[in-house]
């Protein structure tokens, strides 16, 4: 998966990169002594419907160090039983295609998601695989560092997701949850920030799960222990930091936010420094996410 970013030193005269399928595709067009308009005709004709969307959202689900594919969606029910593991496969709505007997409903809606298994890199080491998997560059950039974060990191998926869709509903266009992702060393994981795109550009992290010194997983507090089978957290997971103190009803919210905007407005040569803006944005999309009836209802 590659991601081309575009530095703002770039000229905007400067001529777009092309995938490599998409330049064969235009020269064996072009072979073929068609025009746009002939192709868009012979696809009308056929009664070939342009399947081009449009997403409006991306969930992006990383599994840090999780989820081996022959455990999930690439079974080996015919290597040795020390290779293919415990799991049985199971059919799928789609012919011929089978995952894991622990995923039944991803089974059953199989024509509603497709499955790449082309797409791998060649690292072994956990941090570039990381940086790999979240910025989408197999080439590590200059200065790179597997203990710390740098400025000359490849920027995110998310950041550029940040840095080129606007804002909608008053929140951020890319957040991140549950937490940054941090080794139990305590250092911090390169390539999930902005990289050379420059802080202003990270995405929002929504840290809802502390850092733990003693337990792994997106949610260390649970102290969940993939060996100990037998002892299932009974815990229901509530999703912390997305709704209001106990007490504190939506009308005094709402009062409290109209006592901030006045006292912001007095304060006009403070809101025009730069990183008062920043905190700003950060606040109204808090406040927009405390207070959409959609983030309630969800939860």
């Amino acid at each position: 998966m590659g991601v081309c970013v575009l530095s703002e030193q770039q000229s905007r005269l400067s001529h777009p990169r092309l995938s490599r399928r998409t330049a064969i595709q235009a020269g064996a067009i072009g072979w073929l002594g068609l025009g746009m308009s002939q192709v868009t005709a012979l696809k009308a004709a056929t009664g070939l419907e342009d399947t081009t969307f449009r997403g409006k959202s991306v969930i992006y689900i990383f599994l840090s160090g999780g989820l081996a594919q022959h455990d999930s969606f690439d079974m080996k029910p015919y290597a040795p039983e020390e290779v293919r593991g415990e799991f049985r496969p199971i059919a799928t709505a789609t012919p011929g295609l089978q995952i894991c007997e622990h995923l039944p409903l991803l089974a059953q809606r199989s024509q509603n998601w497709a499955l790449c298994r082309s797409m791998t890199h060649n690292s072994n080491e956990h941090s570039q695989s990381h940086h790999i998997m979240l910025t989408g560059r197999t080439e590590m950039p200059r200065g790179f560092s597997p203990n710390t974060p740098q400025d000359t990191d490849w920027p995110s998926i998310a950041a550029i997701a940040k840095a080129t869709t606007r804002p909608r509903n008053g929140l951020p266009p890319a957040a991140v949850l549950p937490e940054r992702l941090v080794h139990y060393s305590g250092r911090v994981i390169p390539g999930q920030f902005a990289g050379m795109m420059g802080q202003r550009r990270n995405p929002w992290f929504i840290e809802a799960a502390p850092f733990h010194s003693t337990s792994y997983g997106a949610f260390p507090e649970y102290q969940f222990d993939h060996q100990d089978r037998g002892n299932d957290d009974k815990r229901a997971f509530k999703a912390p930091n997305l709704e209001l103190p106990h007490g504190l009803t939506n009308p005094r919210f709402q009062n409290r936010i109209a006592l901030v905007n006045q006292l912001s407005e007095q304060r006009e040569a403070l809101e025009r420094s730069a990183e008062t803006q920043n905190f700003d944005r950060f606040r109204q999309g808090a406040i927009s996410l405390l207070t959409d009836p959609r983030v309630q209802d969800a939860l």
